[in-house]
């Protein structure tokens, strides 16, 4: 193999490390917050969850809706659901339509945990590549022959690839269970305020 050949080659990998910090770090706010704009199913629809310590970890909203929710703390000392529709803000903190709640985006989190666990595996290898493309550039600059650090970054990226795919597979799976989860809280947040149990929160104390 060329020079030429080998520094490109090196090259080509090392780009693969931001790559993959990328998906890490992907994965990491999709387990720790699933945020969007809006929702996917109804345009001017936000809601979060909000567990009884504060901590938010599932919705969709404008990051000022979680960044207002996080100063207030939780003042009702429970889970809660709070959202947002046609202008309205709600909270919903009956325990009986919390725990439907709860159950409806508990298979979208588990699958959130599942693409955090193989962007962990990604990021390792990263690292792994990175240190492994550091020593083949050394080698490179002293115009040495390494084939072992060669066929470890090899190795390396195959393995790297198979984990692309299988977070490609569950990141589609994680899309079809938000959309099915935010459905149901979205069912059940209608049905909240048909019958009561949602909460306004006035435009005046309006903290959230």
């Amino acid at each position: 193999m060329s020079a030429s050949t080998k520094i490109i080659g090196s090259l080509f990998i090392l780009a693969l490390v931001p790559a993959t910090i990328w998906a890490t770090q992907q994965t990491n706010r999709e387990t720790q917050h699933s945020i969007s704009i809006i929702s996917q199913n109804q345009a001017d629809f936000s809601w979060i969850y909000v567990q009884k310590n504060g901590e938010m970890t599932v919705g969709a909203g404008h990051d000022d809706d979680w960044e207002k929710l996080a100063r207030q703390g939780n003042p009702y000392q429970t889970d809660y659901l709070w959202f947002e529709t046609a202008g309205t803000s709600y909270v919903i903190t009956d325990p009986v339509l919390v725990d439907q709640i709860k159950s409806a985006i508990i298979p979208m989190q588990q699958q959130g945990n599942k693409m955090q666990a193989v962007g962990e595996q990604m990021q390792q290898k990263g690292d792994a590549i990175g240190a492994q493309t550091n020593k083949l550039l050394l080698n490179l600059t002293s115009g040495e022959e390494d084939p072992e650090v060669k066929s470890q970054i090899e190795n390396l990226s195959e393995s790297m690839e198979v984990l692309g795919k299988e977070m490609e597979q569950l990141s589609k799976v994680h899309q079809q269970l938000v959309s099915q989860a935010e459905k149901q809280v979205i069912a059940l947040a209608q049905e909240a305020i048909q019958n009561g149990t949602a909460t306004t929160i006035p435009a005046s104390n309006k903290q959230i």
